[in-house]
């Protein structure tokens, strides 16, 4: 059972067409000689996007890549506080570790993601519900991140239909003994302090042949939000007028006072090791651990003057993750072979306080208070085999693999009413216990041929079996008593091929076409639906009892790009357009709190999208990215809310950031910079639903229009300033300068209305040092 947040059902279909800026990466640092990726092959950008290493402009997909340096001179700590300034990338819910993000429009709240989440090719992606979403590592010794526009099947597997975010994380050094440590400070206007620690070391064992890495992280991220006792509360499902429409206004009964209550904390521990018995082996065990801590949520209720709730309960989620990997690779005379074999374990839990929710569903319990414990287990085993062809000049360059999974995944969700035995005959609402077994086998490849010395055509295939079984049990009133469903299967084959074109007219100048085809398994709904309790809500919909499975989707996209170097000007531009059909969705039953997935239709994806940088002198830069969308249903099937020419949901129609830099000496061995970021989304749709179902005093039901239906657009302008010596660094940051406060997740359907917004104006102080 969950709050129906008439959360974005995200059937998306994402059009950006690009207008572009200019930019320039002038070298206020050593590092800055990158712009993103490795600081080798001449300061030139290099990316593993296609699992080999590879010059950035020579990779013909789009791909955004932002170094380590970058992530830190933004003071950004996960992907959500740079995505703004990707182009094509957006995403809904604010709160790490419950989000969902969205690859040129390809997006949806669906359980299956449409964006692939990995750290060193390992894949973190769980199953997504209301109460779990993407797991978001923090950017702590990262060397970059990348992320991958369009589907990546052939290579990266069905969850990454409409992209990927690949996270790569540094590398022992056989040679170097070395590390850094860093401590730093911050405030959030109206909020209360922020702090974070770190250390990492690079140590070699034996000179050129055995290395260890390892690090810690601490951060605490200070609250914005309060709790006030004896607040109020506003229920647009009810009118407290008749006729006319006024949001009922209540007293939410709670004795709970707490300022700043969002606070959290993160706690990051990492560990690899680097063998090299001789040139040809390398041999990398690794383990990533996270252990993150939120107190309470960062919804505050609409109709308040300033950022504040009134819950009657602390809410807090434990997110804890960890990620152990064995990497291995043998260089075969002219083949590379790689066995990674990983396990990512990830639990979360968390409380929320359903004394709002459950009191719409039952007036009579308003003045109790409940509680909703809920509690995912994900464990993933994945083995992955693939050979590489080494010689890059060769005419026929290729890669091969094998994959296989077993994700263990368990939701267990108690909602509970202490006092409402008189009521509903127990105090237990809803229990629910779900239990989801998936197995993955693949054979996947890919091949380039070099028909002329500048002229490249690629062929690649993935083909997959995906096999689900679902355990599930429900009880309480809210489930209509007992229901148990044992064994609920769905076996799934498919091929995902893909195409592409590539023209070298010079070094620094690419033109590239790609086809590519992305998939994404059906399978079986992972609630019993009680069909009598839900009955309003399915009439409406045309069912007479909710669906037990859901069909696979896919869809076609066609790219066409150019990656240029002009002197000082870069510029990347790409056109693309996406046939999506049987899209999955989330369909929510707002009348009795449960969900499931079923399939909504069709849509296309028309855009372009485009990013430039250009070098106006030697110190002096700017620049920015651009995105265009024009996203639309193009078949709402009955059964959804959907229309048939309807913006897809969480995708802005523009999309844009642009910066200024600037750097120089100050004294002999110090070099300073400044710098400013401008970052714009227009509008984007949150719900198709045009219009809100109401009661009035006298019990009779109306409608009003959905103050929820659209995301309002906002921007956001960030700066820092930095000198370093290249050991020392000294860094002055504002985030959100003029403390915008935009509504990002409104929510009117939960029995309280309520929303989020970004972080308010954070300025904080950064030390490090290099060793």
């Amino acid at each position: 059972m969950q709050p129906t947040l008439a959360k974005s059902i995200s059937l998306p279909v994402l059009l950006a067409i690009g207008a572009s800026a200019v930019a320039l990466a002038a070298p206020a640092r050593a590092q800055d000689a990158v712009a993103a990726g490795d600081a080798s092959e001449g300061g030139d950008i290099v990316v593993t996007a296609r699992k080999a290493r590879e010059r950035l402009q020579d990779v013909p997909i789009s791909v955004n890549a932002l170094s380590g340096d970058q992530l830190r001179d933004r003071g950004a700590v996960d992907v959500k506080d740079v995505l703004r300034s990707v182009p094509g990338l957006s995403f809904s819910g604010t709160e790490r570790g419950l989000g969902n993000y969205n690859i040129r429009g390809i997006s949806t709240v669906a359980s299956a993601p449409t964006v692939g989440i990995y750290l060193d090719d390992i894949s973190l992606v769980t199953i997504a519900t209301t109460f779990s979403g993407a797991f978001d590592p923090v950017f702590f010794d990262m060397e970059r991140l990348e992320v991958l526009k369009g589907p990546q099947g052939t290579l990266y597997g069905g969850s990454s239909m409409g992209g990927a975010i690949k996270y790569v994380s540094a590398r022992p050094k056989l040679d170097e003994v070395g590390g850094s440590a860093a401590a730093g400070v911050a405030t959030t206007a109206h909020g209360s302090m922020s702090y974070n620690v770190e250390a990492v070391v690079n140590l070699p064992i034996v000179q050129d042949v055995l290395a260890v890495r390892g690090g810690i992280y601490f951060r605490h991220d200070g609250g914005y939000i309060d709790n006030v006792a004896g607040g109020s509360f506003t229920n647009s499902r009810y009118s407290s007028t008749e006729p006319g429409f006024t949001p009922q206004r209540q007293n939410a009964l709670s004795t709970r006072g707490a300022s700043n209550q969002n606070d959290a904390n993160t706690n990051v521990g990492r560990l690899s090791l680097l063998w090299q018995p001789d040139e040809s082996w390398s041999i990398r065990p690794a383990a990533f651990y996270q252990h993150y801590k939120l107190d309470n949520p960062g919804q505050f209720f609409l109709g308040e003057k300033k950022l504040t709730s009134s819950y009657r309960i602390a809410q807090p989620t434990t997110d804890k993750a960890g990620i152990y990997s064995l990497d291995i690779n043998k260089e075969l005379g002219g083949v590379q072979a790689t066995s990674l074999t990983a396990y990512f374990d990830r639990k979360l839990d968390y409380v929320r306080d359903y004394s709002f929710f459950i009191g719409g569903l039952v007036p009579p319990l308003l003045g109790l208070t409940s509680d909703n414990l809920s509690a995912s287990r994900t464990k993933t085993f994945s083995q992955e085999f693939r050979l590489a062809s080494t010689n890059s000049d060769a005419p026929l360059t290729w890669i091969a693999g094998l994959y296989y999974s077993h994700q263990d995944d368990n939701l267990y969700q108690i909602a509970t009413t202490p006092g409402a035995t008189p009521v509903i005959g127990t105090e237990v609402g809803y229990v629910g216990d779900t239990t989801t077994i998936t197995k993955q086998y693949a054979a996947f490849g890919e091949a380039t041929y070099k028909l002329l010395d500048n002229l490249d055509v690629t062929a690649g295939v993935r083909l997959f079996q995906i096999k689900q079984v679902v355990d599930i049990m429900g009880d309480g009133p809210f489930n209509g008593g007992l229901t148990q469903v044992i064994g609920r299967r769905s076996n799934e084959k498919g091929i995902n091929p893909k195409f592409g074109i590539s023209y070298k007219v010079t070094r620094d100048n690419l033109i590239y076409a790609s086809a590519a085809k992305g998939f994404r398994p059906g399978g079986p709904n992972r609630f019993q639906i009680n069909p009598v309790l839900c009955a309003a809500d399915l009439n409406q919909l045309g069912l007479s009892k909710a669906p037990d499975t859901f069909d696979s989707d896919n869809l076609w996209s066609y790219e066409l790009g150019t990656k240029n170097q002009f002197g000082n000007i870069m510029f990347n531009g790409a056109l693309f357009y996406t046939d999506w059909k049987k899209i999955q969705q989330q369909i929510n039953l707002t009348s009795c709190g449960f969900a499931f997935t079923g399939n909504a239709g069709a849509a296309h994806v028309k855009g372009a999208e485009a990013e430039a940088r250009i070098n106006l002198t030697r110190a002096f830069q700017v620049g920015g990215t651009a995105t265009y969308s024009d996203a639309k249903i193009v078949e709402a099937v009955p059964g959804t809310t959907a229309e048939d020419g309807d913006q897809v949901l969480a995708v802005p129609k523009w999309m844009l950031s642009g910066y200024a830099s600037y750097g120089a000496e100050l004294i002999e061995g110090w070099r300073g910079q400044i710098r400013g970021e401008y970052q714009y989304q227009s509008r984007s749709r949150r719900q198709f639903n045009r219009t809100l179902a109401i009661l009035y005093p006298s019990g009779a039901a109306g409608t009003t229009p959905n103050r929820a239906e659209f995301r309002g657009a906002y921007q956001v302008v960030n700066a820092f300033a930095s000198v370093s010596d290249g050991e020392t660094e000294f860094r002055l940051y504002v985030n959100n300068l003029f403390d915008n406060r935009p509504f990002l997740d409104t929510d009117l359907t939960a029995g309280v209305d309520r929303s989020t917004t970004i972080r308010p104006r954070t300025i904080g102080l950064e030390v490090r040092r290099r060793f």
